[in-house]
């Protein structure tokens, strides 16, 4: 709940002489040379401000100049039934020249202090009837401001802190008094805002217009009235509108259960111990409740554990217990982890909850030890020619439990500066149970020589601390070092570099440390019209339909397919309707589908009704006109796009 605050500051109002809109003089309590009234003092400060208090101040209001003045009236500046005003004269009088006069001004609080801004006004004017007298006095309005003097710090409390009304059957309710009270000291009241119960069953009633001084206190009654079967235990919250003062709250608790309840609090989904080191132990306790209206009698706790890790005992080595009506018995569970591995128990109660005979709660957790595996072992480039640069990648793998920390990724020290290393990630990095992650070691090759060294990986693994990968690489002349995968190595020049790749091999990445790298698997349609792959004749009459999968390994490489759409006599209607559709993750593979009339396969390639760049085509046909053609289909890749190792899926339909 919120309540909304309002500051309630002491105010000292220093006099001031204004001229409003209407001529007339606002003079000010006499601070400073002015002709017209002062008062004495020059305000009111009221120092017993609680309920009860009855405190009267005399003001004295005295002439400045040697005329007469005539009042005009005496009131307050707001309408107040706390403050009353008793002027020695009754307005309105002529006041003497240098003369004075009293008002008694009287304050009877009745509630806490609010944040009015009040003063005592006197209006006046010069009582001369001869406007045209030079010294005339200006109208004017003499402003006493009455202070309230608050000394000291309110606090609300509230006893007792929990309210119990024990079973309370559906369709009743019961009563129980909560006592709230001012903690603090001084002379400020606090004044009770609303109570929030927070449930339907439970509702408070506040007096009307309570404030309290310290010490002072008020009975608050509480009302419990469940409305269906169940139990309920929640907060109060009862606050102040005095600024300043916090809110307090009490917890309520009932039931309208009859029998005895089980339950296991804070909740019954599960007791997760989280991650737990391997050897280590960890303790969790929860409590064992009985909700209900009646005694329940607990006869066994036991835990279902394959594992034996957990165990869980009652205070005192207990073997069993009664519960009385809305009473607790801790529980506590303890996990020795001795096993790595996920934690699979149950914790079973046994009670005689006739609806709930035996609670089973599940018991969660992990044993961590996590685990380094490196993926090779070790990393051996052999030959490599002069002027390569080849990276090897390193798997790093976490099969333990539990998060492992990769720490730090160095070289050993004696390792040739000619590797490097590549892709590492901020260090320290985590990979999970059973993630993985890959860096890169970079050897260059500048000089005709063997290069040794070791990698170095440091990680929280508790078993191998730190994990070593050989290193071994051979900078070597061309025609001793070029070796590339999948092709036949060329040495024109000097300059290690592919001559041609072997068949079904293409070199899309342009590496050449890993040669032709991708392979086209079946056969590649030729880049000829004519000499492309035939897929027959897709009769409309049957759903006709044929599949391709192939590749546009570089950029200029171009996959011809073609078929012949029939349109079969159907009386009927007309089953014609012709749908290509091409399927690649390579955004920039896309086709031409060329559509050429004929009564039968012509594989004439005329290039007729041309579509595209495009992934989708359709063509339907008309009833009583026969729409049999010849469709040619060419995939490419669009200009200017990298070339990627990429397999794309053709689907053709008819009908």
């Amino acid at each position: 709940m919120t309540w909304t605050r309002f500051l309630l500051p002491l105010f000292v109002l220093l006099g001031c002489t204004t001229r409003p809109p209407d001529g007339t003089v606002v003079m000010g309590n006499g601070i400073g040379p002015f002709r017209g009234l002062r008062a004495l003092p020059r305000q009111l400060a009221f120092t017993c401000v609680t309920p009860g208090c009855d405190t009267t101040l005399l003001v004295k209001v005295q002439s400045t100049v040697n005329r007469r003045v005539a009042i005009k009236r005496v009131i307050l500046s707001k309408a107040s039934a706390e403050y009353t005003l008793a002027p020695s004269q009754m307005a309105p009088f002529i006041l003497g020249a240098a003369a004075d006069f009293g008002v008694d001004v009287r304050y009877t609080p009745q509630a806490a202090p609010s944040a009015d801004d009040l003063k005592v006004l006197v209006t006046y004017t010069d009582a001369s009837p001869d406007e045209s007298d030079p010294d005339r006095l200006e109208p004017g309005e003499l402003e006493i401001p009455i202070v309230r003097r608050l000394v000291g710090e309110p606090a609300l409390a509230i006893t007792p802190e929990k309210v119990s009304f024990g079973l309370v059957p559906v369709g009743t309710s019961k009563e129980l008094p909560v006592t709230v009270r001012n903690a603090g000291f001084g002379n400020i009241a606090l004044a009770l805002d609303q109570a929030d119960a927070g449930h339907p069953w439970v509702s408070v009633a506040l007096p009307p217009m309570t404030a309290l001084v310290p010490d002072a206190g008020v009975p608050v009654p509480v009302r419990f009235s469940p409305a269906t079967r169940g139990y309920y235990r929640g907060d109060v919250v009862i606050g102040s509108s005095t600024p300043a003062v916090g809110e307090v709250t009490f917890e309520v608790e009932g039931t309208s259960f009859i029998d005895g309840v089980i339950a296991l609090e804070p909740e019954e989904r599960a007791i997760d111990f989280g991650d737990v080191p391997r050897r280590q132990r960890r303790t969790v306790t929860v409590q064992l409740a009985n909700l209900g209206g009646q005694s329940l009698f607990v006869s066994g706790v036991t835990v279902r554990d394959t594992s034996n890790n957990v165990r869980a005992t009652l205070p005192n080595a207990m073997q069993n217990a009664t519960l009385m009506p809305l009473t607790r018995l801790p529980i506590t569970i303890e996990l020795d982890a001795s096993m790595p591995g996920l934690v699979d128990a149950t914790l079973v109660i046994a009670s005689t909850d006739v609806a709930r005979p035996s609670l089973e709660i599940p018991i969660r957790g992990t044993v961590t030890e996590p685990r380094l595996t490196v993926n090779p072992t070790t990393l051996a480039w052999g030959s490599v020619p002069l002027g390569w640069q080849v990276a090897r990648p390193v798997e790093l793998q976490n099969t333990g439990f539990g998060a492992l920390t990769v720490r730090r990724i160095t070289f050993v020290g004696g390792t040739s500066n000619l590797y490097s290393l590549k892709n590492v990630p901020a260090l320290p990095a985590t990979i999970a149970t059973g993630g993985r992650a890959v860096v890169e070691v970079e050897f260059r090759a500048d000089t005709m020589a063997t290069f040794g060294g070791e990698l170095s990986i440091e990680t929280d693994d508790p078993v191998n601390t730190i994990v070593t990968i050989p290193l071994s690489a051979t900078g070597a002349s061309c025609n001793q070092g070029c070796m590339v995968a999948n092709a036949t190595p060329s040495c024109m020049n000097g300059t290690c570099g592919i001559a041609s790749c072997n068949m079904g091999y293409h070199d899309t990445d342009g590496m050449l440390s890993n040669g032709c790298e991708c392979q086209e698997l079946g056969m590649d349609p030729a880049a000829f019209c004519s000499m492309g792959v035939y897929k027959g004749v897709l009769r409309d009459t049957s759903s006709g339909s044929a599949q391709h999968t192939g590749m546009i390994p570089t950029p200029d490489d171009v996959d011809w397919i073609g078929f012949y759409a029939e349109d079969a006599n159907n009386v009927f209607g007309d089953d014609f309707d012709v749908r290509i559709n091409l399927t690649a993750s390579d955004p920039n593979i896309v086709m031409c589908v060329y559509r050429q009339r004929s009564t039968a396969r012509q594989g004439l390639c005329s290039m007729n009704e041309a579509t595209c760049d495009i992934r989708s085509y359709r063509r339907d046909g008309s009833l009583g006109t026969d729409d049999g053609a010849d469709f040619d289909i060419k995939v490419y890749r669009r200009a200017n796009s990298a070339p990627t190792c990429t397999t794309y899926s053709l689907s053709m339909q008819n009908g």
